[in-house]
């Protein structure tokens, strides 16, 4: 067994060899990129002693000056970091003191040439802390004041902010003189919550759970050790959780450390981990307070239902209102006392909440929300408490109580609240989206001394610390900020900077946390974690702006502090106004409601007044739009510093313009070099180039760039030394190299030293000028050698938004310090008119502009990017800095534009626009709310329409108000930006400065270069900008050779070469990946690889049937199958073991019949052709779409009538997926005939797919305008080969093409359309939203949802006119105003209403009942339109006598139809959006498929000269596909290129990736983890394994369950049956009308006996509901099987199911079952002497030829001893015999070899020895299998080969044991091995069958069966089918062979053995949600119509109204469904949880 182990150790260990090689760097330089080599434990102590020293250097002007000062101090040794401020002339240096004094680093600035002066006490002056704290509690304006006036009074506070919205507090304050706790005890003693989140100290701050703690020691124990730490600041614990909570510097120490610590504390048995905080601090607040209130409302809900029922409801049912009538004491009775006590704890219990509000308000002198809400609803309870109390001791006393006000109150308050935070949780998602960035892992890397890696570990990644080193795989996000120490791979910076295009990122080059690698593999070093990170700053950064009030804000601030009392007032001065005119007969009695006196009336306006009033919704109008507007500018790469910001944005009508880094690129290049003297421009470039690069200024850097390209072989050139260097400010440099004095700068330069300009260089200055460039003149020893022109190129687009501003009535200007040629040049190119324009200015005089502008009544705006910009970004309302510009601007601007887009300004200016107008609704709605709801609510409307406004609803209104408020707000995150922006074309030009940074330079060269040989040559032809974009030559020949350059590129690149910018596109999209993706080779692929065949090849195709006689196991037929393939020309071959035959098809020009029957009889078998089997007919699978079924009979009638039709075999139609699955003949009916049947039955048919062998698209065609442009374009496209079908759509331009794709293909048909017509057509795949299916539900989904809306708006007037409105006595007097004799405006009002809903909206339901009734069936429609009807035209009757009658007093049921339809359209809304998420199983597979593909093109030597991105719809057959790490493969196919590891978990259920190389397949849908991939498109569309799985779970959908029989049984007298039962009880209680059979008093007072009697039959028609009996089995089914095909069990429609619920035994096959299936060499004994090498070398070449499993093994061991060969030929094999069931023999090497059991070698004579007889012994009870070894007639050696056991079998065995299910094995194997494997899983022996035949598995699976046993057999061979189709479930193993599976009732895809449990489990789980269905749907039917024909009336008076019948209707068939739907939470069995699976893996 050990030696098993180790076997297997060594084959994992190998797995993976090549892929990931061991990476080696030396160790890094002692400082790099500003991170000190020194910060390991050693430098954690000198850390200690960092100081601060800060200096005033004069003399600096700009930017250039301060980096120069910054890269001298950093040269220093000892310093950590150092800042230069060019505007205030400091600058501040963080230093080692041990390294390096003040006075050095003062000398180092003076020496670069400035005055440096150390400013004592500055270092050391106060720092003020931002904190931020989580205040609960709070619910109105006036709360956050009062904590914002409590902070801001404490001494040591610089600024408070307390925000209602995001519920915090942002404090600004001194630590020196206060400390965070004292502003939490603050907080706190103001009567809220406080929780920290941040204390704004230079520390990080962590919390772990420590287990084993058992002891206060303990505790103290850790604590001790943990402060011993260096770097520990504080330690907080919590002994109850066991949580330590510590504050550090991240500088020395880190999380993982004290994990360490604690872990060796206690000799180890402390565990530690990163305390669980369910989604991090703010996240888990805010879940926790939406939960609260959830659980509070539901509570209240529980209490105050009752409630509400008892007093509003119930006493209109008079049963029930005698009962609750019914006196206890004196006058009080049932009813009080039951709303007494279900009221009592809703008011002092769940709404506990507002008392504690209202007295900590009180408290501190301030009153809020929580006090009106307790006044309310006390003065509603107690006077109710008073009521009862006076009924219990009076005997006459009639009070009303009012317990419902107080309940209902609290409960919609609470609802209110719910919501309230609820959406104010969305309004902060911006936070979240960048807080979930972050990865939750990272793989940290252990490194020795020299740089090797020694260890990989996966960690959370809130345990990195500084200076780890970490591991980013492609696809995954970096783990923290830092740097990289090895490897190259482009990064996607997009969530952080908004920067579309992956950035290049190499050796030393930073990286951003949250980012995503693309390709490489890559090393970072970690600088700067947690708080400190990118990430961390820029979610500050918009906290602070969702924290920070917009100055309109303070409008609602003063209003809150006078609102609740100036209510309260109000409340009293109502009641006791009311109170004192009834006592006083200040108006009628009759105003006074029946039920209640004048007090009660009075109190009532009182209590209305108090909840109705809102203050929440003035004090939210403005956070939570600032919050949505700062979040949504986030998102689109806009961070706005908050409300002030966002307030001044929207009214900025002048915005200034800084030129360079802002309209320009920023990032200058060389575009031209002219030479004035005879000279090699490489050494012209060398002298320039050494002398500036001791040059800071942006224009040195672009020359120094520029040279490099002449040192391409130099990663980092050396440059000549410079001597006597000199920085002449504003004008140039000047120094001595190679002995020459160089000078370098402008004209004044060379002036000032007397060196004369010619003509011609003063031409080139003033072009340069004209052109926007800046000219560089060069002098070599006093004479002008050269000029060089340096362009910063304009930013894409600038024009464009120059002119959107024009249009928002924006005034552009332009400031800039250049001069003011270029200025104007560039002015005139973006649009700015010239006298908007300063050149040459200082930083002060652009601050003085701006001021100027201000001063003329301009909102103006700035935007700039550097130092030089900060005054003006200062001094500007809006201040916007570029992201990609200098902290200095980026700390002074208001707004950051993250993109460095131009667009974005507009952005910024639109949103805000869009935010003020949201804050002003805000108001607007929150003023008139009050101002309208309040005198509402105190009665102004009773005196003259009775209206009154109850309690209840003025709080449901003001706990609405609030919630509208924040919704209204919410509507900003829908925001897009304005639709001119959508076709700039921004950020293009970015990339291609950033690749001058990165290197690309001399690639770009040589790509340039090459491109030029490409084109003959002539692109070095181009313009000077041109060329120097695409080559980087600055040679100029004119514009005739663009012109002939063009003629070149456009037919290739598919663009108009006019100008540079086009070119450049060009440019980066053929360099952008040059150094990382180096350009693949491979050689021209074979005629036929991989059995891909040309299209015209295919037509000549044959198939071939042979009987082979012979076989008998899987080996014969793998050995038949791999001889036919060998051979030319044959396409795909598969041989039938179980049937004896051999299926093939070959291409007859390359081989025939008699050829392929020949080489399978050379095998060793008898093969015979049939003639007549291979051109048998084929039976296809035709899937249909039908709408319109709406119950079971529907789904009946199609099913018989498609079963009527001659060639169709079998026809299943599903209500639930609304899709019917023919299995039809095409050569007797087609599917166009199908279609047309279904569509007879009346029912709309849409077909889905054909079964045909061929392939539909979709095509939408622009450009067409007549007739004759459809012929023209179907002429061209039937031309094509291959295409089948077209139907053409003018309406739509819409073209259906069927096609064989081994033909022809999508992008075939789009070259051919628009090709046609001198290319004016344009063609693309036609939009569908969502797929043909999925559109389809989703189109029917809105069509429920509309008419249901529509309906409502209609419905909702006839309810209220008829059932509301006549309680309110001022509306009930205008609607029974009669318009003609008794008809009255309400009636008329109705029956206008209510007829669109009868007719229009209602007419589906017409139209459904004439078809089926058309068809002699009667479905639900039928009861619908006869319920509806009966109600609307008795009511039509109703009307028009009481219009013709001067007396008749009839009821109409107007709202009985109206309101029955909108019930009913409401259900079949709900039933389809319900049975849609039945179906998200297959929805979730196709969303596997990826959109996009990158589509390659190979020349003739399989070189790639192209690519492309295309729509992955698009692919064809053979098309060569690149897949990048981390996308989605988009075809079946195999791998030409590359190598990878693949996930195809989502597929196969195999969680470890799979590698991929060269040759290897790989299936459509699977993820690329790492390596770029190459693969070939061998399958497409419905072809792929994505769609045959798909189309395997849709089939096992469709297929019905036996139990549904017993529906569909039911189902064709259930119509029938309850018409009549309608009709008997109309009649009935007609009758009994008609002849008094009942009481008088019986018949309610508004209708007769007639009308009583009608909505009887109309509530027993519309309340049965067969729909919930149709959808019982098939919804649940579907769900079933959705949820196994998620957990890989595929299980083929309901039989299987129902079957496998019942399953008591189960027969496993073992080998590839409970073993592996991949047997491998475990021990070799050789019993001559020899070596083991050659003894391998003789049996591999023996058995190389065999097809065995056993053999295979054999030769993949003898593979190990020649390593060094990637495929090793071994010695030639004559001979050749297979032995069935013994062994092989043959001739190798002139020996003869016999490799085979005991049987084989006791045939042939050869002696066994005792040693080998034991050793197979041995091997049969290790259940390994001894394999014996003769040379030249001697046993040479003995190998024992194992199959191993799959993990946890056993534990699987035991747990079916413990389901009562029986487990047995038969296996073929011998008997000794099979009792072995039996014994180690658990089995008894009696339950194993050895050397078993298939046919005798088939015998044994029916002998259980006659026992009485439900058998399921679980196998994986072709010699498993039988017992497969024998069992009643066969479950075949998903690594199976074909046949198994397509024997196999349920597939296990993952082929682990735990799914059979989860199949059995699954199917029992489906079956109790089915039974419980039935339950539901029959109890549901045998109750409801009784009760609906009002067998409970006699007794109890209840009735069921028609309406309330129908709406119970619709809920019936929509809660099957849902309970269906319940199944989507199936969790597998617990007991797999704790298994171990899939641990081994054999390759």
């Amino acid at each position: 067994m050990a030696t098993k182990f180790l076997a297997l150790a060594c084959i994992r260990s190998d797995s993976n060899g090549h892929l990931s090689p061991r990476p080696h760097y030396p160790s890094m330089p002692k400082y790099p990129k500003g991170v000190s080599g020194e910060e390991t434990s050693a430098a954690a102590e000198s850390s200690k002693a960092k100081k601060v020293a800060v200096f005033s250097v004069v003399g600096m002007t700009c930017s250039a000056c301060a980096g120069s000062v910054e890269k001298a101090i950093k040269r220093l040794p000892g310093i950590h970091e150092a800042a230069v401020d060019v505007l205030n002339n400091k600058a501040q240096v963080l230093f080692y003191p041990t390294f390096v004094n003040e006075e050095r680093i003062r000398e180092t600035i003076e020496d670069v040439g400035f005055e440096a002066t150390l400013i004592e006490d500055e270092a050391s002056e106060k720092s003020i802390q931002v904190c931020r704290i989580h205040i609960n509690g709070m619910t109105c304006t006036s709360c956050s004041s009062a904590v914002e006036e409590a902070l801001q009074a404490i001494q040591g506070v610089q600024n408070a902010q307390v925000a209602l919205a995001t519920e915090e507090a942002e404090i600004h304050y001194d630590p020196n003189i206060v400390s965070y706790n004292q502003l939490m005890e603050t907080i706190e003693h103001t009567g809220f919550e406080a929780v920290l989140i941040s204390t704004g100290e230079d520390m990080s701050k962590i919390h772990l759970q420590v287990d084993g703690i058992r002891t206060d020691h303990s505790m103290r124990m850790i604590e001790n050790s943990l402060q011993a730490l260096p770097g520990v600041q504080g330690i907080n614990m919590d002994p109850l959780v066991k949580k330590f909570s510590l504050s550090y510097k991240s500088d020395m120490t880190g999380p993982r450390n004290f994990i360490r610590v604690i872990e060796s504390t206690g000799s180890g048995r402390f565990k530690a981990r990163i305390f669980p905080e369910g989604g991090g601090g703010r996240e888990s607040f805010k879940q926790e307070e939406i939960k609260q209130y959830y659980r509070s409302f539901m509570w209240s809900l529980i209490f105050t239902i009752p409630v509400f029922l008892t007093s509003m409801v119930f006493m209109y049912i008079p049963g029930i209102k005698h009962g609750l009538d019914t006196k206890v004491v004196n006058m009080l009775t049932i009813g009080e006392l039951i709303r007494w006590v279900l009221s009592t704890p809703v008011q002092f219990i769940i709404g506990r909440r507002f008392y504690t509000g209202s007295y900590k308000a009180l408290r501190h002198g301030s009153a809020n929300m929580d006090v009106l809400i307790a006044l309310g609803t006390n003065a509603a309870y107690f006077y109710s408490v008073y009521s009862v109390l006076r009924a219990a001791t009076s005997s006459d006393f009639m009070g009303t109580d009012f317990f419902e006000t107080s309940s209902m109150l609290i409960s919609f308050i609470l609802l209110g609240k719910y919501l309230e935070v609820l959406a104010k949780g969305k309004t902060s998602e911006a936070i979240a989206k960048l807080m979930d960035l972050a990865p939750e892992t990272a793989t940290l890397l252990t490194l020795d001394d020299e740089g090797n890696v020694i260890r990989e570990e996966e960690v959370d990644s809130r345990l990195i610390q500084k200076n780890d080193v970490i591991k980013i795989i492609p696809g995954a996000k970096m783990a923290s900020d830092g740097y990289v120490l090895w490897g190259q791979s482009h990064v996607n910076e997009s969530m952080i900077t908004g920067e579309a295009r992956p950035v290049a990122k190499r050796k030393g080059d930073t990286v951003i946390g949250g980012t995503l690698n693309e390709n490489g593999v890559l090393h970072i070093k970690a600088t700067r974690v947690g708080s400190e990170s990118a990430l961390s700053q820029i979610v500050r950064l918009v906290e602070s702006a969702q924290m920070a009030k917009a100055p309109v804000q303070k409008f609602a601030d003063r209003i809150s502090k006078f609102f609740v009392p100036l209510v309260i007032t109000l409340s009293l001065s109502t009641w006791f106004a009311w109170f004192l005119a009834g006592k006083f007969h200040g108006y009628p009695e009759s105003w006074i409601p029946s039920s209640m006196d004048s007090f009660e009336l009075a109190l009532q306006f009182g209590i209305s007044v108090m909840v109705i009033a809102c203050p929440c919704a003035l004090g939210l109008a403005t956070p939570t739009a600032v919050m949505v507007g700062t979040g949504v500018g986030a998102s689109q790469g806009v961070l706005i510093k908050g409300g002030q910001a966002l307030e001044s944005a929207h009214k900025v009508n002048c915005i200034v313009f800084d030129k360079t880094g802002t309209l320009t690129v920023g990032k200058p290049v060389v575009v031209n070099t002219k030479l004035l003297k005879n000279m090699v421009l490489r050494d012209f470039y060398e002298l320039v180039a050494a002398t500036e690069a001791n040059s800071e200024h942006p224009l040195a850097k672009a020359v120094v760039e520029y040279a490099k390209k002449f040192r391409e072989y130099e990663e980092n050139p050396i440059w000549s030394e410079a001597w006597d260097f000199v920085s002449v400010t504003g004008h140039g440099v000047k120094a001595t190299v190679q002995n020459k004095e160089i000078m370098v700068g402008n004209k004044s330069l060379m002036l000032d030293h007397n060196i004369a300009i010619p003509i011609d260089a003063e031409e080139m200055l003033t072009e340069t000028e004209e052109m926007a460039q800046t000219g560089i003149l060069v002098s070599v020893d006093g004479e002008l050698t050269g000029v060089v022109a340096i362009s910063d190129p304009l930013k894409p687009s600038a024009r464009e938004v120059i002119s959107i501003l024009k249009s928002m009535d924006v005034q552009s200007l332009m400031v800039t310090g250049d001069n003011w040629g270029t200025a104007k040049s560039i002015a005139k190119e973006v649009g700015i008119e010239t006298e908007n324009v300063i050149a040459e200015a200082k930083p002060e005089q652009k601050a003085e502009k701006v001021k100027d502008l201000q001063a003329s009544g301009f909102t103006v705006a700035m935007v700039g990017d550097g130092i030089n910009d900060s005054p003006a970004l200062v001094a500007a309302d809006v201040g916007m800095a570029i992201g990609a510009g200098t902290d200095i601007a980026i700390e002074a601007a208001d707004i950051v534009l993250m993109k460095s887009n131009l667009e974005d300004v507009i952005t910024a200016i639109d949103l805000s626009r869009k935010t003020f107008t949201r804050i002003r609704l805000n108001y607007i709605w929150a003023l008139g709310y009050n101002l309208l709801g309040i005198p509402i609510a105190a009665g102004v409307l009773f005196p003259s329409t009775r209206f009154r406004l109850p309690p209840w609803i003025a709080g449901a209104a003001m706990a609405a108000s609030s919630v509208s408020v924040v919704c209204c707000s919410l509507l900003l995150k829908n925001y897009k930006r304005p639709k001119k922006l959508n076709n700039l074309q921004i950020g293009q030009l970015s990339q291609y400065v950033k690749n001058v940074d990165t290197g690309v330079g001399t690639d770009r060269i040589k790509l340039g270069r090459s491109v030029d040989t490409i084109f003959n040559g002539q692109l070095s032809a181009c313009t000077p900008t041109a060329v120097m974009v695409g080559t980087g030559v600055g040679a100029s020949q004119g514009d005739q050779a663009l012109e002939s350059a063009h003629d070149h590129f456009s037919p290739f690149l598919g663009f108009n070469l006019q100008s540079g910018s086009n070119l450049l596109q060009f440019w980066y999209t053929t360099t952008s990946d040059l150094n990382l993706s180096p350009r693949p080779h491979y050689p021209s692929m074979p005629k036929y690889p991989k059995g891909e065949e040309t299209a015209e090849s295919s037509k000549a195709k044959a198939v071939a049937v042979f009987s082979v006689i012979g076989m008998t196991c899987s080996a014969c037929a793998g050995s038949v199958e791999k001889a036919i393939k060998r051979l030319p020309g044959i396409h795909e071959a598969a041989v039938d073991v179980l049937n004896n035959k051999a299926q093939v098809l070959f291409y007859p020009t390359f081989v025939n019949e008699e050829r392929i029957r020949e080489t399978i009889e050379d095998v060793g078998f008898e093969a015979t052709l049939i003639e007549d089997e291979a051109s048998e007919k084929s039976v296809q699978v035709c899937r249909i779409r039908i709408i319109g079924m709406t119950c079971t009979s529907c789904s009946s009638a199609v099913e018989e009538a498609l079963q009527a039709i001659q060639g169709v075999q079998n026809a299943q139609v599903a209500l639930a997926t609304e899709e019917a699955e023919i299995h039809y003949d095409p050569n007797i009916v087609s599917y166009n005939q199908l279609m047309e049947t279904i569509e007879h039955t009346g029912f709309e048919a849409l077909l889905i797919s054909t079964g045909e062998d061929m392939s539909k698209i979709h095509l939408q065609v622009d450009g067409i305008w007549t007739d004759h442009s459809m012929r023209m374009i179907e002429n061209s496209l039937q031309a094509l080969p291959g295409v089948q079908d077209i139907i053409m759509d003018p309406q739509l331009k819409k073209i259906s093409m069927s096609y064989k794709p081994d033909m022809t293909g999508p992008r075939n048909f789009i070259r051919v359309i628009e090709s046609t017509g001198s290319g004016r057509f344009k063609a693309r795949i036609f939009p569908e939203g969502g797929g043909g299916r999925e559109s389809l539900k989703q189109e029917e989904i809105k069509q429920y949802y509309r008419s249901f809306m529509w309906s409502l708006i209609f419905t909702i007037p006839v309810f209220l006119t008829s059932m509301v409105f006549m309680y309110i006595p001022g509306i009930k007097h205008g609607l029974d105003t009669k318009v003609v004799n008794m008809l009255t405006i309400g009636e008329l009002i109705r029956w206008v209403l209510s007829t669109p809903v009868q007719f229009i909206i209602g007419g589906r339901f017409y139209t459904g009942s004439y078809k089926a009734l058309c068809h002699g069936s009667a479905n639900m429609d039928v009861l619908i339109a006869l319920g509806t009807n009966a109600a609307y035209f008795y009511s039509v009757y109703s009307v028009l006598r009481a219009a013709t009658s001067s007396d008749f007093m009839g009821t109409d049921f107007f709202e009985t139809s109206s309101m029955l339809i909108s019930f009913i359209l409401l259900g079949k809304y709900l039933e389809v959006l319900a049975k849609g998420k039945t179906s998200e199983a297959i929805a979730k597979l196709m969303d596997l498929a990826p959109e996009t593909a990158t589509l390659l093109t190979l020349d003739d030597e399989g070189n790639v000269i192209r690519e492309e991105e295309v729509d992955s719809r698009l692919i064809q057959k053979n098309d060569v596909i690149k897949i990048i790490p981390g996308a989605k493969v988009a075809s079946d196919g195999y791998v030409l290129w590359g190598q990878s590891h693949v996930n195809e978990s989502m597929i196969t259920g195999e969680a470890r990736p799979v590698v991929k190389r060269k040759g290897d397949t790989v299936i459509g849908g699977t993820l690329n983890e790492n390596g770029v991939l190459h693969i070939k498109a061998t399958r497409v569309g419905s072809e792929s394994a994505l769609s045959q799985i798909v189309r395997l779970v849709e089939s096992a959908q469709m297929a019905k369950a036996p139990v549904q029989k017993f529906a569909d049984r039911i189902s064709k007298f259930f119509v029938p049956l309850v018409i009549t039962l309608s009709f008997s009880t109309w009649f009935a209680w007609f009758l009994a009308g008609k002849f008094h059979g009942y009481p008088e008093s019986w018949i309610p007072s508004s209708m007769d006996s007639f009308e009583l009697a009608l909505q009887f039959g109309i509530s027993v028609m519309v309340i049965a509901c067969p729909c919930a009996l149709g959808l019982a089995t098939p919804t649940a089914v579907m769900v079933g099987t959705g949820v196994g095909a998620s957990q890989g069990v595929l299980i083929k429609g309901g039989q299987a199911l129902e079957s496998a619920h019942k399953v008591n035994c189960i027969v496993f096959d073992k080998t590839g079952t409970l073993t592996v299936g991949k047997p491998v060499v475990i021990n070799t004994k050789l019993l001559k002497n020899m070596v083991l090498r050659d003894f391998c070398e003789l049996v591999a070449a023996t058995e190389v030829n065999s097809e065995h499993p056993l053999a295979k093994a054999v030769v993949e061991y003898a593979k190990k001893f020649r390593e060094d060969e990637e495929n090793p030929i071994w010695s030639e094999t004559r001979d050749f015999i297979s032995v069935t069931g013994h062994g092989v023999k043959a001739i190798v090497q002139n020996k003869e070899i016999m490799v085979g059991n005991k049987s084989l070698m006791l045939d042939h004579n050869i002696a066994i020895p005792i040693d080998a007889e034991e050793m197979l012994t041995e091997t049969e009870e290790m259940a390994q299998t001894g394999i014996l070894v003769s040379i030249d007639g001697e046993l040479t050696g003995v190998v024992a080969i194992s199959d191993p056991l799959k993990p946890s079998a056993r534990e699987v065995i035991s747990i079916l044991k413990s389901m009562d299910v029986q487990s047995i094995m038969v296996t073929g194997d011998n008997w000794g091995t099979a009792k072995s494997i039996a014994n180690e899983v658990g089995i008894e022996t009696e339950n194993v069958i050895a050397e078993a035949k298939p046919e005798q598995k088939a015998e044994k699976v029916k002998d259980l069966q006659a026992s009485g046993f439900i058998v399921a057999m679980v196998g994986d061979g072709i010699n498993d089918s039988l017992a497969l189709v024998a069992a009643d479930v066969g479950m075949a193993i998903g690594a199976g062979t074909d046949i198994a599976i397509e024997a196999a009732d349920i597939v296990l895809m993952k082929s682990n053995l735990e799914d059979v449990i989860t199949a059995i489990d699954l199917s029992r789980k489906t079956f109790t949600r089915i039974r419980l269905n039935y339950i539901w749907a029959l109890g549901y039917n045998l109750l409801g119509i009784p009760i609906a024909a009002g067998v409970l009336f006699p007794s109890t008076r209840f009735r069921l109204p028609p309406w309330i019948a129908g709406a119970t209707m619709a809920a019936s068939s929509v809660s099957v469904v849902c309970c269906s739907l319940f199944l989507k939470n199936y969790k597998k069995p617990k007991k797999l949880n704790n298994l171990q699976i899939g641990g081994i893996v054999i390759e």
